[in-house]
């Protein structure tokens, strides 16, 4: 019989160190990765943001729209027989619901942009939406669930107004949504809010209490009972908090399960251990104190990471009721930290025998663990160590065989390598519930044909502010109808603290505008119902800029050394140069107005307008887009730029020079010149003198040579009576790269309008002024035929920073920082 007894104590003792070499390689497995257990849903946690649907209209029945997951997605359910098409941001179609299931359309770039919260997915060239659609079956449901970016803020930054007032409300934006239900326009409504939350003192408190009962509870006489409780208490209260995430969750049963045991199966793990504990606890397992220490300390510090924003945010992704939710988070958290700080606490005060200092070597063990009052005799702590468990024994009476008297779990020294081992199933067990529960993938990005411009959707199409390069330069392809640029100087005084500050609200204020997101201000009435409209913001410094601020002068690329004067030039010094610069373009004249307004008020008090122009180009849609534009005087401009598909373009337009500074390195100089016409002495020339002042066709745009817009000129080609075909003077024989030894720039001219003045507003493109602009403007300044018509009378060169990544500014290494 003491035989049995005894194979059975070794068994109990044996299945508890597995148990807590268990929870303790668990631990070391999740707690390095606690940020992956984060209570997000789509991708988004606690937030002030608030995304409300107003309504589908008309309505149809079986055919519902819902905002899910926290304003992280649309979820449209389409339960007819009849397809239901979900309108892209081009306008174009993107999805298909109906009976036969879900389809996306391969052409649109919706398809890419949708797959994640905050469209970081690369969009391949040859997504068109102009283009047929391209179908690709990705579901038998009849329901769809998507990132659609028109409804949930998209940056990491706040917009503007609401960053300088985050205790108001604010309406974001207005949304709308197209669908297409057999020929007929379902439109959905609804808005994006900014809903200040609550006081989080009130949670502060609440979990402060809990911390110090479950501390208050090691000092009562039904101390293991209490701990025991508290972590009983502390599981079911993560328990439900994470229940209230997998009920707010979109999508299937797995989905769901993976939602309420959180990324890497951690609370499958974690949760049944706990228990377990709690209930060995609650048996007078003293030494498992240490076990409910790490589980609450485990639970509490992911939970006060991931979730504690819930107590100051106005939402949460959470089936709860908000301050359930918000109570849950501060009793798991409170009741963690208690166990945490318990743990040592239970032990010092319930330690075995062998880990105390008894006051007489002879004195009996029990005589020593007397001032437990719930010790009755009938009950023994755990004890840890064989020499401990000896020293039990030998103080034990006679039948110390009995299963309730020889129930002490101990750990020799022949258990400890067993242990180790069984720390290291943990940690598998972890890290391979981590690697079974990871992200599912994407559909696979399909290859597809060129791209191609739309002319529909104009409102409606967007151009990206982050990446590599500053948009505005070569994106869009063609330029936009509408142009602003404003050059500025700094207020005196401004230091790089204020410089640095301007750029990061600039940054922030163009990377809302260019995704038709208001700044929140009054003034954004002016485009109230309007899309982004091709927006796009470049900024620039000019070699004015170096000297001032706290950049040395020394700091000043050689790329942006000031031009110098040329012959007949008449240049206004006022409408001249400039420390800072924006370049504001849209396809909505409106748009680009409203948006260089507020760019220029954001400058203040740093900066202050040094001088303006407006320009504008043919709208969208008036011409194909493959067309070269013509300016004020008739003639196509733009024939002979540099092409993307040239080999040398980049090293042309980019500055590829390693030895530029970093922050230059991938952007571009940029020379302005405001070129007045004399349009009436124009007009009052015969078409054959303005064509042989220019070299090519007026209508056809064909050089005098012969051929085609795109045909190479032949300068060495007669006339009849032996005079050039393309005179001496001609501008196109003047301005070619192959009498000015390559030289090249992109041109995207605009023409401007001033009472009675106007004319071309000259922007050139390229890698460095001396060996683009420079050269071949001195050459025209001498001899040009055209200078007869023309005056040159606004100057001004900008270096252009390259491209600027989220949560960084334009400029940002020009000040010793890293954007990266």
């Amino acid at each position: 019989m003491g035989r049995i007894v005894d194979i059975s104590v070794k068994a109990t003792r044996r299945a508890r160190h597995w148990l807590l070499a268990v929870v303790a390689g668990l631990a070391a497995a999740v707690l390095p990765s606690g940020a992956a257990w984060a209570h997000e849903v789509g991708g988004v946690g606690a937030t002030n943001f608030t995304t409300t649907l107003s309504a589908l209209s008309p309505a149809v029945p079986g055919v519902s729209l819902a905002v899910v997951e926290n304003g992280s997605r649309l979820e449209l359910r389409n339960t007819t027989a009849r397809e239901v098409v979900v309108r892209g941001y081009s306008d174009e179609p993107y999805a298909r619901i109906g009976p036969d299931g879900v389809w996306l359309n391969d052409s649109s770039p919706a398809t890419y942009l949708n797959t994640d919260r905050f469209a970081s997915t690369t969009v391949p060239a040859g997504a068109d939406p102009a283009a047929p659609p391209r179908w690709r079956k990705i579901s038998d449901e009849t329901v769809h669930r998507w990132h659609d970016h028109r409804i949930h803020w998209m940056l990491s930054t706040l917009p503007t107004a609401v960053a300088a007032a985050p205790t108001a409300a604010h309406r974001v934006s207005d949304w709308h949504v197209d669908l297409d239900y057999g020929g007929t326009v379902l439109s959905a409504t609804g808005s994006l809010d900014w809903v200040p939350g609550p006081s989080p003192t009130p949670w502060y408190l609440l979990t402060a209490t809990a911390a110090l009962l479950v501390v208050g509870a090691v000092f009562t006489r039904r101390a293991h009972a209490l701990i025991a409780a508290a972590l009983g208490a502390l599981i079911a209260a993560d328990v439900l908090h994470a229940a209230g995430i997998a009920l707010v969750t979109a999508g299937n049963v797995p989905e769901r399960v993976s939602a309420f045991l959180g990324d890497g199966m951690t609370g499958l793990l974690i949760w049944p251990f706990g228990l377990v504990a709690a209930v060995l606890i609650a048996k007078r397992a003293t030494f498992l104190g240490f076990v409910a220490m790490g589980v609450g300390g485990l639970l509490s510090s992911m939970m006060a990471l991931d979730d504690a924003p819930v107590w100051w945010r106005s939402s949460a992704p959470s089936a709860l009721p908000a301050d359930l939710n918000r109570a849950g988070v501060a009793v798991v958290v409170g009741l963690g930290a208690g166990l945490l700080l318990a743990g040592p606490l239970l032990w010092r005060r319930f330690k075995p025998a062998s880990h105390r200092t008894a006051p007489d070597s002879a004195a009996p063990v029990a005589a020593v663990e007397s001032d437990d009052p719930a010790i009755d005799g009938e009950v023994r702590p755990v004890v840890l160590g064989a020499r401990a468990a000896r020293a039990v024994g030998a103080h034990a009476p006679d039948d110390a065989t009995e299963p309730d008297q020889a129930g002490a779990a101990t750990v020799g020294r022949r258990g400890f390598a067993g242990t180790l081992a069984a720390g290291g199933v943990g940690a598998i067990l972890g890290a391979a519930g981590g690697i079974a529960a990871g992200t599912p993938g994407e559909p696979a990005v399909p290859t597809s044909g060129p791209a191609a411009e739309p002319l529909s959707g104009v409102g409606a199409t967007r151009i990206a502010f982050h990446g590599e390069r500053q948009a505005g330069i070569t994106t869009p392809a063609r330029p936009q109808a509408s142009l602003r640029i404003v050059a500025f100087d700094l207020a005196d005084g401004v230091d790089r603290a204020g410089l640095q500050s301007l750029l990061r609200r600039w940054t922030q204020a163009a990377a809302q505008l260019s995704q038709g997101l208001p700044l929140g201000d009054s003034g954004d009435d002016v485009v109230t119902g309007s899309g982004p409209s091709s927006l796009t913001v470049t900024v620039g410094f000019g070699p004015s800029l170096f000297g001032k601020a706290g950049l040395p002068a020394s700091a000043r690329p050689a790329e942006l050394t000031p031009l110098p004067a040329f012959p007949g030039e008449q240049l206004d010094p006022a409408h001249s140069d400039g420390d800072l610069c924006l370049l504001v373009h849209a396809d909505d004249a409106l748009v680009a107005f409203r948006a260089a307004r507020a760019l220029t008020r954001l400058a203040a008090p740093q900066a202050r307008v040094r001088w303006q122009l407006d320009g504008f180009n043919n709208s969208p849609g008036v011409t194909p887009t493959t067309a070269t534009g013509r300016n004020l005087m008739g003639q196509l401009d733009g024939t002979n730029n540099p092409q993307p598909s040239d080999e040398d373009f980049t090293a042309k337009v980019y500055v590829t020079d390693p030895a530029a500074p970093s922050w230059l390195r991938g952007g571009s100089v940029l020379v302005v010149r405001r070129i007045r016409m004399l349009l009436d002495d124009w007009d009052d020339q015969p078409r054959e003198v303005q064509e042989r002042v220019i070299g090519r066709r007026k209508d056809s745009g064909a050089p005098l040579s012969g051929g085609q817009e795109r045909t190479p000129a032949n300068f060495g080609t007669t006339a009849a009576d032996g005079t050039l075909t393309i005179p001496a003077d001609a501008h196109i024989r003047l301005a070619t790269p192959a009498f000015n030894n390559g030289a090249a720039m992109l041109r995207r001219g605009y023409s401007y309008s001033e009472g009675d003045a106007a004319g071309l507003i000259f922007l050139a493109w390229q890698a460095d002024p001396r060996r683009g602009f420079v050269p071949v403007q001195q050459r025209l300044a001498a001899a040009d035929a055209l200078n007869r018509f023309t005056r040159h009378e606004t100057s001004a060169l900008f270096a252009m920073p390259h491209g600027v990544t989220p949560g960084g500014h334009l400029g940002q290494d020009l000040f010793g920082e890293d954007p990266a």
